[in-house]
């Protein structure tokens, strides 16, 4: 089956422009070129300094990333732990740690990538994750950070692809925050918890409701809620199950075991670094040696230790 997801150049054939208009209009387009008023009506000429022919120099642009992009997975002992180790740190880092989770541990387009590729992708970015927290983090704040990264690369093996090109995850889309703007654990699961044990004709109610989708799924979560305050102390009485349950949840997530393409590489500095992930996938020729390479450049980018850049010169000669 051949690919036609947005990274797919060429899947479908591009139908000129002059094909898609009929010829009565491309006649009414000439019949009128004559007397089209220009757009630009002033003499272009080089300023007089300028010598003919010669490239005149503009001033580079600089073009800013906006605000960090944070990405969270839903696990609040997740989650929590990264926020905490990012908490006072620079845009630079924040913006590497996200780039990393997003990009190399969870990615949504896998385009042109095998299998093998895409966890050896995930070892890469536990790598890079590790040379950040090497380079700008240390003590108890370095090992729960590695735990996390760790947490999210587990998250990230156990994906499954959904079509060709994309890939669906464990995580959570709909995030709580508390007042010092950590991640909650979301109460509807807890009711939905005590729900599916207690009354499972209403849990299917619920579900049916999710499936729906569009409206459905905002009249599922109050038909939850709506049960949890008739239910109140049936819910309260099967918290210490829950909790029990969510440690067995997180400790499932332990039990995946994350490629170790790149493990071990030299975090001392950032040239270690490169080179290091250059001979370690110098190793591995059974990967996309030029992907990979491709990931291996862009992290040159950065200034300093950083692995990505916050900003970007584009100059142009005219």
């Amino acid at each position: 089956m051949k690919c036609t997801c947005a990274y797919s150049w060429g899947a479908q054939a591009i139908t000129p422009w002059y094909e898609k208009i009929s010829r009565a209009q491309t006649e009414q387009i000439r019949a009128k070129f004559a007397f089209t008023k220009p757009m630009n009506e002033e003499v272009f000429a080089l300023p007089e300094h300028t010598a003919p022919g010669a490239p005149s120099e503009k001033s580079p642009a600089v073009i800013s990333r906006g605000p960090v992009a944070a990405y969270y997975t839903g696990y609040a002992r997740i989650d929590n732990a990264i926020i905490d180790a990012l908490n006072g740190k620079s845009g630079e880092l924040k913006d590497d740690v996200y780039d990393i989770i997003r990009n190399n541990l969870v990615p949504h387009h896998v385009h042109g990538l095998e299998e093998e590729d895409r966890l050896a992708l995930i070892s890469l970015g536990v790598e890079k994750a590790q040379y950040l927290a090497d380079q700008f983090m240390d003590g108890e704040t370095k090992t729960s950070f590695m735990e996390a990264i760790r947490s999210i690369a587990k998250i990230g093996t156990a994906g499954t692809h959904v079509g060709d090109c994309e890939m669906a995850y464990n995580v959570k889309h709909a995030i709580g925050f508390d007042g010092t703007g950590h991640v909650m654990e979301n109460p509807l699961d807890e009711y939905l918890f005590a729900m599916e044990r207690l009354s499972p004709g209403d849990y299917e109610t619920y579900r049916n409701m999710c499936e729906t989708g569009g409206d459905g799924s905002s009249e599922a979560a109050f038909f939850a809620l709506r049960w949890a305050m008739a239910n109140i102390d049936a819910v309260a009485g099967y918290r210490t199950v829950y909790e029990r349950h969510k440690d067995e949840e997180y400790g499932r997530l332990d039990e995946v075991k994350p490629d170790q393409t790149f493990a071990g590489a030299d975090t001392s500095g950032k040239e270690n670094f490169l080179a290091s992930i250059r001979e370690k996938l110098r190793e591995n020729q059974r990967l996309q040696t030029e992907f990979f390479l491709e990931q291996i450049a862009k992290m040159t980018e950065g200034s300093g230790g950083f692995l990505t850049s916050r900003q970007r010169l584009v100059r142009a000669r005219v």
